[in-house]
This record gives structure tokens, sequence and C-alpha cells, in this order.
């Protein structure tokens, strides 16, 4: 494979992870070219801070390669600014032939990679990329994080070797059909909601309850607190290290929707029902069935309806004001609003498919129609090679002809010279002969 490693490095941190990624792929017997992107200005970190966040772009030196379709798979480097680096945005808004190609993304950060998962640094750095590429049409395979300053996680320590094996796998194996990567980005995405929604929820929550707390004016104890902090803080932290090693993408959503129905069933149970907060806990609910319904996946709609009438009875039969709850009528419009928001679901969740499967075929007969182009394009080289190759045995076969009648000419013109001279020689001759018969 032709692969192309791209890299914006302010400290060195990441030129060092792209000369090992250009070593790991190297060692494999891949071509590998290296694209060192340099802005016009080099800044500090505060000069570099203060740019993106007023003016949010920056001017760069003209790369060698702008065209990247002749690449197989194209590898992004940058330093983790929070987002991508403000010299690699620019180097990619002007690359043209990223559609369908793999391409990877790998990042170094000051701190352990965990940690920058953990403060969401990551996962802001992971979401302009997966933006842009959104806008380019790429298809990303896999992303890396290392340190660049703590030696356990850096490129040369066994985490990072074994980080960088994996990269190289993903880099490098072949493009998966448009079905497959569109679920799975929709399920990194997924997971990325829930994360970013939490931590969010998180840092909110404890500054309102600081707030209302001081304002004498709070409904909760602390200890009460404790238990939706813990709820958030514990599906931000196991939802992290899925994503981390992307083992279980696939039950993010499934984890966020228990959570949220958790949460809000934990609300209404400390919640004053009794003024008139009964009827808001049924459309909490179903809100809880809308919000899942956006991720187009009609089980978790239903695992949630499920979870829905668990916390209900759970409510139910251990809250105080029972005045409030009227079951038949309750569980009615709960089932109701969670049966139509499945059905759309299910409605939506199929035209997705088979908008994707439509995709999927006309990539296959793309994929065939530029095999068939190249194979013809390679049956038409190899013609003109071969016209070439007869051309010149042709204009070799005349040249020699030519040659030889240019020798008969030389020897004919010679000829010809030789008894215009005998003629002459013969012609004296006579004339010599006849004035001796005189005499």
């Amino acid at each position: 494979m032709k692969i192309l490693i791209a890299y914006y490095s302010r400290t060195g941190g990441t030129e060092k992870l792209a000369e090992a990624l250009k070593k790991e792929l190297g060692v494999r017997g891949h071509t590998v070219d290296i694209e060192k992107v340099k802005p016009i200005k080099e800044h500090g970190f505060l000069g570099w801070w203060h740019i993106r966040m007023v003016k949010g772009d920056c001017e760069i030196y003209p790369p060698r390669i702008w065209d990247v379709s002749k690449y197989d798979a194209i590898c992004i480097g940058s330093p983790n600014w929070t987002r991508l680096s403000l010299p690699m945005t620019k180097y990619l808004q002007k690359t043209e032939g990223l559609k369908y190609k793999n391409v990877g993304l790998f990042s170094t950060t000051a701190a352990p990679p965990a940690f920058e998962w953990y403060i969401l640094s990551a996962y802001l750095l992971d979401l302009t990329f997966s933006r842009i590429m959104d806008v380019k049409g790429g298809r990303i395979v896999d992303s890396i994080l290392l340190s660049s300053i703590f030696k356990n996680w850096n490129f040369e320590s066994e985490y990072g070797k074994k980080a960088i094996k994996s990269f190289c796998d993903k880099v490098t194996a072949p493009i998966p059909s448009y079905k497959d990567y569109i679920l799975k980005q929709k399920e990194i995405g997924s997971i990325r909601f829930f994360v970013v929604s939490f931590s969010a929820l998180l840092v909110l929550s404890l500054i309102l309850y600081i707030v209302l707390d001081v304002l004498n004016k709070g409904f909760l104890s602390w200890r009460e607190y404790s238990y939706f902090a813990a709820i958030f803080l514990l599906t931000f932290l196991f939802l992290t290290v899925i994503r981390e090693r992307k083992v279980g993408i696939s039950f993010g959503k499934y984890i966020g929707s228990f959570s949220v129905v958790l949460l809000w069933t934990l609300t209404m149970f400390y919640a004053e029902l009794a003024l008139g907060l009964g009827r808001v806990m049924l459309w909490g609910y179903i809100l809880i069935f809308i919000i899942i319904g956006f991720f187009r996946d009609q089980k978790a709609v239903i695992f949630s309806g499920l979870l829905a009438f668990l916390g209900y009875g759970i409510l139910f039969y251990i809250h105080p004001a029972k005045e409030v709850f009227k079951p038949s009528l309750d569980l009615a419009l709960i089932g109701v609003g969670y049966g139509v928001v499945a059905l759309i679901t299910n409605s939506l969740q199929k035209y997705y498919y088979s908008l994707l499967e439509a995709r999927d075929e006309i990539e296959i007969a793309r994929a065939v129609l530029e095999i068939k182009v190249e194979a013809r394009t390679k049956e038409l080289r190899e013609l003109a090679e071969s016209l070439d190759v007869k051309v010149k045995e042709r204009t070799k076969e005349l040249q020699e002809k030519i040659n030889e009648l240019e020798r008969f000419s030389r020897l004919a013109v010679g000829r010809e010279l030789k008894m215009i001279t005998l003629k002459e020689e013969i012609k004296k001759l006579t004339e010599e002969l006849e004035k001796h018969k005189k005499i």
C-alpha cells in the first residue's frame, strides 16, 4: 500500500510518533510518504490559544502534497489542543482526494492518554476531526493518543508500541462497507454523546447544588445528591473505558439509557410529586423515549421502555405520595408514548438501513467500475506499449532497408562514374590509335 503521513508538530512529540508510525509501516512493506505541515508563523502555547479563540484560523506554507487521491490510506497527526490543531485543520480544509480513503488520527498530549479521555479533551479532538472527515468523505478507521512527556505512555513504551501496531493494523486493513462503517461511527457517536452529556451534567449539577445550598433553597441533602453524582460519574467513567478500549461499543447507548431512566426515577422519588409533578414524571419518561429514538435503534427504545415501566413500578411502591399515582392511566400513557416512539424509530431505522444498503450498492458498483477502468487502462497501456515496440521494430526494418538502398545507390553511382571514366579513356586511346595509323 501507498500511505501518506501528514502531521504538524510544535514541540516535536507528534513528529516522533509520526516517525515511529513510518518505521512500523515500512517494516510491513508499505510505501510511506511524509508531509510536515508548517505554519507561516509559529507561536507558543498562549499565542496559539489566543489565535484559536479569536481568529480560529492560520496560514501555512504550501505543502508538497495537496491531492492525496493516489494514496491508499492517510494518517493525520496533530498535537491535542482539545481540538485539531489550526495548521492541520487548514491543511485538511484544502486537501483533495480524501473521499472513500482509510484515514487514521494520531495525536500526542502532555498528560496520560486516559486522563485526556476523562476530562473530555480527547473527545473534543475526536469530534472536530470527525466533522472535517464528514465533509471530506474520509473514513476514520482508528485514532491513537499517546503522551509526549510520560514514559509509560509514550511511543517507546509497551503501551505505545501496542497502540501503534493496532493503529497500523486498522489503517492498512481493507476498507469496510459503507454500511458497516456508518453503523460503527454511529455507535461511537452515541457513546460520545452520552459521555459529554453526563460529564456536563455532573459539573452543572454540582454547581447548581452548591448555589442552591448557599441560598438555602436546596431540596436535596448532600447524601441524596451524592447518589446523582455517583450515577453521573460511574456512567461517564464506564463509557470512557469502553470508548478508549473499543470493547463493547454497541452497548454504550444501553448503558446511557439505563442511567438516564435511573436518574429520572431518582429525581421523581425526591421531588415533591404532591405539588403537581405527577404528570411531569410521565412526560419525562416519554421524553427519554424520544431522545433514545434519535439513535435510530428500536432495541434501545424498547430497553428504555421496559426500564420506564420498572421505574414507575418502583416509584409507585416506595413513594410516600400515593395519591398522585394513577397506575391504569399512567401506565397506559407511558405505553402509548413508548409504542409510538418505538414504531417511528422502527420505520426510521428501516429507512436508514435501506439508504445505507443503497449506498453500499453504489459503493460496490463504483469499486467494480474502478477495477474495470483500471483493467482497461492497463490493457490500453500494454497495447500502446506493444504498438510502440512494433513501431520501433518497423522503423528499424525500414531504416535497414534505407541503409541497403543507400549502399546500393552508392554502388550504382560508383559503377556509372567508373563507366564514364572508362569510356573517356577508351575514346582517348581510340584517338591516339588513329593518329598512329596516319603516321
